[in-house]
């Protein structure tokens, strides 16, 4: 036997269904916003002020000057020096440019405008690298100075 009862429509949803589903969505969404907000304010940026070149060529000279006396009395290798006395004048450029100057080829220092620098350095490589130093540490010291005090 079949009900007469008739069709019945599907049962409607109530209003507060739709509301508490939107409301989910809204609070996933502000978990969202809130998780990727940046952890700090980024404050603006303030341009350095530009370093004091003559206090750097002051402490320059005097670490060559200071090599110079480590290898004279025995406490630093002559090849050990040459190496120091590049990196010392590489420094000195870098932190009066602000440029990675230490990790530049001689190619990349002329190519940035840094040519006295680039030849000051040229005329070092052959008592870094070689078995045995070409020059004297005197030398190469000669020349790390020149290439600093002729900085500007």
């Amino acid at each position: 036997m079949q009900d007469d009862a008739g069709f019945y429509a599907p049962l409607q949803y109530q209003p507060l269904w739709l509301w508490l589903g939107l409301l989910l969505v809204l609070l996933v969404a502000g978990w969202f916003v809130w998780l990727f907000r940046p952890a700090r304010k980024t404050l603006p940026l303030r341009k350095p002020a530009p370093p004091d070149v003559e206090t750097l060529r002051a402490g320059c000279l005097a670490a060559i000057d200071a090599t110079a006396s480590d290898v004279d009395a025995g406490r630093l290798p002559e090849r050990d020096a040459h190496q120091r006395l590049s990196f010392l004048v590489r420094e000195f450029a870098g932190a009066a440019t602000g440029l990675p100057v230490t990790s530049m080829t001689l190619d990349e220092l002329r190519l940035n405008g840094f040519d006295s620098l680039a030849e000051g350095i040229a005329g070092m490589y052959p008592n870094e690298f070689a078995p045995s130093p070409a020059q004297p540490v005197q030398r190469s010291a000669d020349i790390a100075r020149q290439v600093v005090q002729a900085w500007n």
